[in-house]
């Protein structure tokens, strides 16, 4: 069944992938009053999300915020569709960076490192455009999908411009790996991990738990951390921001690196609330009075 399911998708992926941006716009302006006011997808999620993240604000303004967002992730799924074709000279009209000397200065010395993000700004396309944006080879951490077949096919588009693929499960063996070439490897981290092993933080007005993989990699091999912005500031256009957390990453207290990436990831938020992905289950726990408590979204 799962077979089948790809393969009568297959057609509807190609044909969405060679259409211009102007014409895929078009057929996400549609999308968007289908998904929003008729199947309402997670509305529920993404409204209690926004009111608990940010209760100060009027419900005109959370409003706002939600049918931009649903604009957004419209585009944001004909895009990441885009990904399948799209050729480079294309990706280098749309994708810029700044302070990437950052980068440029610890690939001279030699470093891998550690770069931290968020779900923030569109990470298909991006993963993409990093080969050629950076100079260093991108190692990125990935969530397999439960179907075999899309989970090979989005497989083989993400690397085909040269990113290397990690799965979770193969996370800490593949960087232990001595390689031949230096690498940067990318660890995305807002989703909702396992609450008693995680790093705890008020984000968003909420108590909210942090996977702490960026912490223990970084001590363990001395990795330099690296913080990236994914922004997008027009439509289909995006900038990424590097900014550097520390070359030393032992020098800080246990914890400190996942608090600094929890703060510039909230300041990224704040800033432009729409990119973010609040369709996302994020909060299923969160704590009251030092307690772990699961978090109920009620339709």
């Amino acid at each position: 069944m799962k077979r089948l399911g790809f393969y009568i998708a297959l057609p509807f992926i190609y044909f969405i992938s060679y259409l211009p941006f102007s014409i895929l716009y078009l057929i996400s302006d549609f999308l968007y009053l289908l998904v929003y006011y008729g199947i309402g997808y997670r509305k529920n999620v993404v409204r209690q999300n926004l009111q608990r993240s940010f209760p100060e604000k009027s419900t005109a303004e959370l409003l706002k915020i939600e049918k931009d967002f649903y604009k957004y992730i419209v585009d944001f799924f004909l895009e990441m569709l885009k990904c399948v074709t799209i050729s480079q000279k294309e990706l280098k009209k749309r994708w810029s960076i700044e302070n990437d000397a950052i980068l440029d200065e610890l690939l001279s010395e030699k470093h891998n490192i550690i770069v931290t993000a968020g779900h923030f700004g569109n990470h298909e396309l991006a993963n993409l455009a990093l080969s050629f944006l950076i100079k260093y080879r991108v190692k990125a951490v990935y969530r397999p999908l439960n179907n075999k077949f899309f989970d090979d096919f989005f497989l083989n588009f993400r690397e085909r411009y040269g990113s290397i693929m990690i799965s979770m499960a193969n996370a800490s063996k593949e960087i232990a790996k001595t390689e031949n070439f230096n690498y940067a490897f990318f660890l995305v981290n807002d989703q909702s991990p396992p609450p008693e092993r995680s790093y705890w933080t008020t984000f968003l007005n909420q108590e909210t738990g942090f996977f702490t993989g960026i912490d223990r990699f970084a001590r363990q091999y001395d990795m330099p951390v690296v913080y990236m912005c994914i922004d997008r500031y027009a439509r289909g256009k995006y900038k990424v921001n590097v900014e550097l957390i520390t070359k030393t990453p032992n020098t800080l207290p246990e914890g400190e690196l996942l608090e600094i990436h929890a703060r510039k990831l909230e300041r990224d938020i704040k800033a432009n609330p729409s990119i973010w992905f609040w369709s996302h289950k994020r909060w299923k726990y969160t704590k009251v009075n030092g307690e772990i408590v699961p978090v109920s979204y009620k339709k």
